[in-house]
């Protein structure tokens, strides 16, 4: 079985579930988790702290004049493979999204052409927004950020953890706070970007930052009180940002980042209790299944609430069919996968 952290896979699951729920909702009063967008801010701490693990274990601690020069390729190819990972999930719901476009007769051939931004993740760098499956703004604002990031972290090593990391999270995030108050609104357009991608940039450099940390707690050797204690902060903390999405305002934003923060440290500590027991196929799948479900879940949700149902039933029945629509498109891949369907087999009709 792939090596994974459970804990963290089965908190994938569930905040991408809120943002689920969120979208649902969308324009209707009374809804379900009304500010489940502070899901979105798990996630980016988490890809964070993942791009700092992927820039020291491939580069160590090391750095030569031959690392500075190959530092551009390594990035794009970095960037390449995260992108690839995406790229089936992505390609599947936007097909998927223009036929129930075209089945809600609101498609058009601008729509299509312009759709194309959104399967190569650049509609949050400024470029045309079909609309198609929205949710593409958090993977356009994290490659993004990711690129300027993991070239720092590379050439700066330990100065970037202990000094330019931390100063640029905490300035942007002071600025951003002192502007809106509130994370919500990424689409919004600030005159040479996106707030999402202002939003990204911080809470990755954020989630970056908390490597060493992570690496220092899980050198502690910790009590049977002290595993007590910490697996019951870290599950506080990654509940309270859930319960406050139902009936809190998002005036509160800030404290459930600094919540999610604490709660994403330890368990990437693995020194919770619940890791072990976590760490399972099951926990493993339900992680899979949350990139499609993401991506799915919107063209599901136009066509589902086209039918006039209620919002109960509504609720029931996106769920249940963007979970089993994610479960296909996993099977999907992996089928295609194992049998070189991709690049490979496509190359050699081209080329020898």
């Amino acid at each position: 079985m792939k090596k994974h952290n459970g804990v963290i896979g089965l908190w994938k699951f569930i905040f991408c579930m809120l943002i689920v729920f969120l979208h649902i909702g969308a324009d209707i009063p009374n809804t379900l988790f009304k500010h489940g967008a502070i899901g979105v801010e798990f996630f980016f701490l988490v890809s964070g702290y993942l791009l700092a693990k992927s820039a020291t274990t491939r580069g160590g601690y090391k750095s030569s004049k031959k690392d500075d020069e190959n530092l551009g390729k390594e990035t794009g190819l970095f960037i390449f493979k995260k992108y690839k990972s995406f790229f089936p999930y992505l390609l599947i719901s936007l097909v998927f999204g223009l036929i129930i476009k075209a089945v809600l007769h609101k498609i058009s051939i601008k729509l299509i052409l312009f759709s194309v931004f959104d399967l190569l993740a650049f509609n949050f760098i400024g470029y045309a927004r079909s609309g198609i499956i929205d949710p593409i703004w958090y993977v356009s604002a994290m490659f993004l950020c990711m690129a300027i990031i993991y070239p720092q972290i590379r050439k700066y090593k330990d100065n970037y953890f202990y000094f330019l990391g931390p100063l640029q999270a905490i300035v942007i995030a002071g600025i951003y706070y002192h502007l809106f108050h509130t994370l919500k609104n990424p689409g919004a357009w600030l005159g040479l970007t996106y707030r999402g991608n202002i939003r990204a940039f911080f809470e990755i450099h954020i989630g970056a930052c908390l490597y060493p940390l992570v690496q220092k707690i899980k050198s502690l050797d910790f009590t049977k009180l002290g595993s007590i204690c910490i697996t019951l902060i870290e599950i506080v903390g990654f509940v309270t940002p859930i319960l406050a999405a139902q009936f809190l305002s998002t005036s509160y934003d800030y404290i459930l980042l600094l919540m999610l923060m604490c709660s994403v440290t330890l368990a990437f500590s693995e020194k919770t209790l619940e890791f072990k027991l976590l760490n399972n196929k099951f926990i493993y799948f339900l992680e899979k299944i949350s990139i499609p479900i993401y991506f799915i879940h919107v063209p599901i949700r136009d066509y589902i609430r086209s039918l006039g149902l209620t919002y109960k039933e509504c609720l029931i029945s996106i769920t249940l069919t963007s979970i089993v629509a994610g479960i296909i498109m996993v099977f999907v891949v992996d089928f295609l996968k194992k049998r070189e369907f991709y690049i490979p087999k496509i190359k050699k009709l081209f080329i020898n």
